[in-house]
């Protein structure tokens, strides 16, 4: 029998292999976008939300990280929420030609309103001061070059690194150690209402295991226990780092830190991150210093300087670059002063709070972290984990593997292994039920919501909470509907002829009558007494979501949400309107057939929820037969032949 291969030979060839699938799925991103505009003109991708026109600079100044804020405004009859310009989203500014050598690449960081800000490196061109400028999505270089980096680094970690007991874990498959000097014992819990999964859960994050595990299905309070973890191991003396794949989550967890007194910097843009989280993110920490008080005074006078070079003839050659000369200079000594206050920032926080290309950014490389905690780990491609998780040699993975996985485009890479993650391995290796714990008790949903996911995705082991278990719209003060008198209903869209429809030009999935009904059921809601604030209108497809948003424009002013399920995953709403959109007679599904989308989906409601879908279609998945079944037996069927929704309800 051939001898075991030591783990440090297995961790390099792992690592070997996540570069190579790392590799082809860059390729499959740059590829994807080069296909998007050579097929697509520059004014076709404006349309369709994913490129800009005619921006110009309204205001800029100095950022920390030699960075430039730019703000721009919207060009009219653009609406925000249609366009797929995330916060985070690589972009390339461009003029005559959309060059990445001539271009000038920029983060979206701001979209509120009618203004947008970007990101951009300091030595930025004077071009972009001097006129308008466009606006493409890039593809996404700089995470590539994240996980590439990482995984370049974990090759170095040796026998003697502190990291080596949780590479051997992560990349060989060996056991986590149990080092009896890391344990901590947990006299009290901060939370004194914790139940008794959450409780075991930190307990076991604390035993001194290199890496634990948190299982945390919707609303089980997978947040309120990491929370808990972090302020045991900040009293034991530890210095956090908190990380996820979203901003959300990341935002979500600092959010319950901060209320409980713990000091933390959120790394990120301030314009990225939750309102509530705006004082602490380490841009508004140094932007309320006294250094940043010169520096911004420094900025404006360097913005003087090139507008009037700007005004400049081009005989004045001479006096022009003299001028750009010292604002360049005026610039890299506020950006000096800015680096100095980011110090005694960092010195002060006990954790510190960014998502997973946060956490490698270079500032880090001299701060000493004791622990991990990786929320969202579930959506966390390895390489991109590798990044945050190289910051300590404990750590402690959250999430869920029956909800949203990874976003993998290249198929064959997916199925080769960067489709899964480390969270999943690790649970279900033979050493899984040791080092993880499953949050059972939930605290969202009305017990006949969750009874579905619970049966079909979690053996039936979920429970609900007293205090949510019964809850339903009416205690709100909303009125009754006789014919929706249920916690949810399946509305059954099938025979009605509103059939699916896919364009040419757009790969996405509509179905504007589906579209027109679900906007019925939404205003059917709302005459109800429900806030609009309460509900959201959710779907897997973002061509439907457009629609749809199209035809409650006065009702999202008034806050309620039309979003793509991705967008919703760690959050809930009262009331929540699910639109599946899918209607066909050759019984496709599409990427439904993932039904980690649909347990998201139809787990965001916490009192009422209302499925719409073609029954016929969806009959022919196993998964969706099911759901139909278990909406017959719950008397929660309705036939979208049964009534009108713009009925007269009292």
């Amino acid at each position: 029998m051939k001898p075991a291969k030591p783990p440090a030979e297995r961790a390099r060839e792992e690592l070997d292999r996540l570069g190579r699938l790392w590799s082809r799925e860059r390729m499959a991103h740059r590829a994807r976008f080069a296909e998007e505009r050579l097929r697509r003109s520059f004014a076709e991708r404006v349309a369709r939300g994913t490129a800009l026109d005619g921006l110009e600079i309204e205001d800029t100044e100095a950022a920390p990280g030699d960075r430039l804020r730019l703000v721009v405004s919207y060009p009219k009859g653009i609406d925000p929420d249609d366009l797929a310009l995330r916060p985070g989203a690589p972009v390339l500014l461009w003029w005559d030609a959309l060059e990445p050598a001539t271009s000038v690449r920029a983060v979206i960081a701001r979209r509120p309103g009618a203004q947008l800000t970007l990101v951009v490196d300091a030595d930025a061109p004077d071009r972009l001061f001097e006129g308008s400028f466009r606006l493409d999505l890039e593809a996404p270089e700089a995470t590539f070059d994240v996980g590439g980096r990482a995984l370049a680094r974990w090759k170095e970690v040796d026998g003697k690194s502190p990291l080596r007991a949780l590479r051997d874990t992560l990349l060989a498959g060996e056991e986590p150690e149990l080092e009896r000097a890391r344990a901590r014992r947990v006299e009290t819990f901060f939370d004194g209402h914790l139940n008794a999964p959450q409780r075991d859960a930190v307990e076991l994050a604390l035993s001194g295991r290199v890496v634990s595990l948190v299982h945390g299905p919707p609303g089980t309070g997978k947040t309120r226990t990491l929370t808990e973890i972090v302020r045991q191991a900040v009293a034991a003396g530890e210095r956090v780092l908190v990380c996820a794949a979203s901003h959300t989550a990341v935002d979500n967890l600092a959010e319950r830190l901060v209320a409980a007194s713990i000091p933390l910097v959120r790394l990120g843009h301030p314009a990225r991150v939750a309102e509530a989280l705006e004082a602490m993110t380490l841009d508004a920490q140094v932007d309320a210093s006294e250094e940043q008080a010169l520096a911004r005074q420094w900025s404006r006078e360097a913005a003087q300087l090139r507008r009037k070079a700007a005004r400049r003839s081009a005989l004045e050659r001479d006096a022009r670059r003299e001028m750009h000369r010292e604002a360049w200079r005026l610039l890299k000594d506020a950006r000096g002063h800015l680096r100095g206050a980011e110090k005694r920032i960092f010195e002060r926080a006990r954790v510190v709070c960014a998502t997973l290309a946060g956490a490698a950014e270079s500032r880090l490389d001299f701060e000493h972290f004791d622990r991990v905690v990786l929320d969202e780990a579930t959506q966390a491609l390895d390489p991109l984990a590798l990044a945050a998780l190289r910051r300590a040699p404990v750590a402690v993975l959250a999430g869920d593997p029956r909800q949203l996985p990874p976003t993998v485009i290249d198929p064959g890479v997916a199925s080769e292994g960067l489709g899964t993650t480390f969270f999943e391995r690790l649970i279900d290796a033979p050493f899984g039920p040791e080092i993880g714990r499953m949050l059972l008790v939930q605290h969202r949903m009305h017990e006949a919501i969750m009874r579905f996911p619970s049966e079909h995705l979690y053996d039936g082991r979920l429970v609900a909470a007293s205090e949510v278990a019964t809850h339903r719209l009416e205690d709100l003060g909303v009125r009754a509907d006789a014919t929706r008198d249920a916690p949810w209903i399946f509305l059954d869209t099938a025979g009605r002829g509103w059939d699916e429809e896919r364009s040419d030009d757009d790969p996405s999935t509509k179905n504007p009558g589906e579209a027109e009904r679900v906007v019925a059921e939404v205003k059917r809601l709302l005459r109800r007494g429900v806030a609009p604030r309460d509900v959201a209108v959710i779907t897997p497809y973002e061509a439907q979501a457009r629609v749809i948003r199209g035809l409650l424009v006065e009702e999202r002013r008034e806050g309620l949400e039309v979003g793509t399920v991705d967008g919703f995953q760690g959050r809930e709403k009262e009331a929540v309107v699910v639109d599946l959109v899918r209607s066909n007679e050759r019984g496709e599904v599409g990427f439904l057939a993932d039904v980690r989308r649909m347990n998201v989906a139809i787990t965001r409601a916490r009192r009422f929820l209302l499925v719409l879908g073609d029954g016929a279609t969806l009959a022919r998945h196993s998964f969706y037969a099911a759901f139909l079944e278990h909406a017959e037996l719950e008397e929660a069927h309705l036939s979208a032949w049964v009534d009108d929704p713009d009925d007269e309800l009292f």
